[in-house]
């Protein structure tokens, strides 16, 4: 979960730096609340209490091959998809990409227990309202927290997935990733406070996190690419969120990856990824034989938005061979 030592690493940095954050940095901007609309497509829904944003394309079609749910990673959104959603739409896919509790324009409360099990019950939950009398099953697709998040939600309701595809993402064999000391480290009051200081004023600036999507694409993104990640950030609440990522992420459910045997699953991985390497897409396709693991040469860690025609075409190859449309 995060590496798990991501608190003491926190608190180092916060030690050495102070509160005073970048200078000159946008995270000076005032916190926000979420837009009533924040794209023409933009739809809520309310999961256990809290409002989720998500987003959908083609969703008029007739006849569609099958229907896709993107799930976005660490401190991402639906925007994170803007190069893959089209192309899916076009090869005839009824599309469906949703903001993690927490992220994007889904609301924020640091009362969410964000494991994965979770994640997966809450999102099995707007799929559900969504689907209404609609019995067929999803495509799930997943990017590195969201790949986890993925990975349950196929392990938790096998009998409504057509198909799981994973992108460089936090996969795991059981999902026991909680360690008690952690937990009570982050939740301490002294610690907490800190962590929260430092996410607000420090990690999530506007120059902080372009130096840290430059570590996941390989190259320093433009500033339009950057303000589409970091504008939802600004809104109030989310570095409450982010630390709640080890506060709160208890497993409602146990899972075990050897239940994917009985699914269609692709991976796929950037050679060149050092947020969460390749060798964890090896683990899971040594646990579960029957995975078919893809590596793109040249990628990092944002395949689908730096190599979105390489990546786009393995996708819709795996979906076409899974979703025989009638």
């Amino acid at each position: 979960m995060l590496k798990l030592v991501l608190p003491i690493l926190l608190l180092l940095n916060f030690t050495a730096s102070g509160e005073s954050g970048d200078k000159g940095n946008r995270g000076k901007t005032p916190k926000t609340d979420i837009p009533a609309m924040p794209f023409p497509n933009s739809l809520f829904a309310e999961i256990d209490s809290v409002r989720i944003h998500y987003r959908t394309w083609n969703w008029d079609c007739k006849n569609p091959k099958g229907k896709v749910v993107l799930i976005h990673g660490f401190c991402g959104s639906t925007f994170c998809w803007r190069n893959n959603y089209e192309a899916l739409a076009a090869a005839n896919y009824k599309v469906l990409a949703l903001d993690l509790p927490g992220f994007g324009y889904s609301e924020r409360n640091d009362k969410i227990n964000q494991s994965q099990s979770n994640r997966g019950k809450m999102i099995w939950e707007l799929l559900r309202q969504v689907d209404g009398t609609d019995t067929s099953r999803w495509n799930i697709v997943g990017h590195s927290m969201g790949g986890g998040a993925a990975e349950a939600l196929a392990l938790m309701n096998p009998n409504r997935t057509q198909s799981l595809t994973i992108l460089d993402g936090m996969i795991f064999i059981q999902n026991d990733n909680v360690e008690v000391t952690v937990v009570g480290l982050v939740n301490h009051p002294l610690y907490k406070k800190l962590l929260l200081s430092y996410t607000e004023h420090k990690y999530l600036s506007f120059n902080n996190f372009r130096r840290e999507l430059k570590g996941t694409y390989g190259f320093l993104p433009d500033t339009l690419t950057t303000n589409g990640y970091w504008e939802p950030l600004q809104i109030e609440g989310t570095a409450g969120t982010v630390v709640n990522l080890l506060a709160n992420s208890n497993e409602i459910m146990k899972l075990d990856a050897s239940g994917l045997s009985q699914l269609p699953v692709l991976v796929i991985w950037g050679k060149n990824d050092r947020t969460i390497r390749l060798r964890n897409g090896k683990k899971l396709k040594k646990a579960v034989p029957s995975v078919e693991l893809k590596v793109i040469p040249d990628a990092c860690h944002m395949a689908m938005e730096t190599h979105p025609e390489v990546f786009n075409a393995m996708l819709l190859e795996f979906l076409d061979q899974h979703n025989k449309q009638e």
